[in-house]
C-alpha cells in the first residue's frame, strides 16, 4: 500500500498567524501579556473578550468571557493594537497599573490591570 503525502499547504495556512495586519477582523487576538484572547465587536466599539486564562490578573480581578474592554485609562480601544499602546504609554509614565473599562450586560466597571511583569 502507497500512503503518499499530504499537501504542504496545510502547514502553510497554519503559519498565517504572523501576519495579523490581513487577518480577518473576526479572527481573535491574543493580549497575552494580560491572559486575554480578544475579538472586536460587532458594533465596532471596543473589544470581546472570547478567552480568559485562569492564571491570569484578568482572571483574578474577574475578567470574563464576553465582557467588552471599551477603554484603558480612558483612552478607547478598539483593537490590540490600542491595548498595546495603552499598556506601554502606562509604563513609560511609569505606571504600575492600567485601568480598564469593562462592559458586561448593559454595566460599566473598571477593573485596575498591573502593567506588563517585563
Amino acid at each position: 500500500v502507497d500512503l503518499g503525502t499530504l499537501p504542504s499547504s496545510d502547514k502553510q495556512a497554519s503559519n498565517d498567524d504572523n501576519n495579523k495586519q490581513s487577518a480577518p477582523t473576526a479572527k481573535a487576538d491574543t493580549l497575552s501579556d494580560l491572559g486575554l484572547t480578544v475579538t472586536k465587536s460587532e458594533n465596532g466599539k471596543g473589544l470581546v473578550v472570547t478567552d480568559v486564562d485562569p492564571e491570569s490578573d484578568a482572571a483574578d480581578r474577574g475578567i470574563q468571557p464576553g465582557d467588552v474592554i471599551t477603554s484603558i485609562n480612558s483612552n478607547e480601544v478598539n483593537t490590540t493594537d490600542d491595548v498595546s499602546k495603552a499598556m506601554t504609554d502606562a509604563a513609560k509614565a511609569g505606571r504600575k497599573a492600567v485601568l480598564m473599562q469593562i462592559t458586561r450586560d448593559d454595566s460599566n466597571r473598571f477593573v485596575a490591570l498591573p502593567v506588563g511583569k517585563g
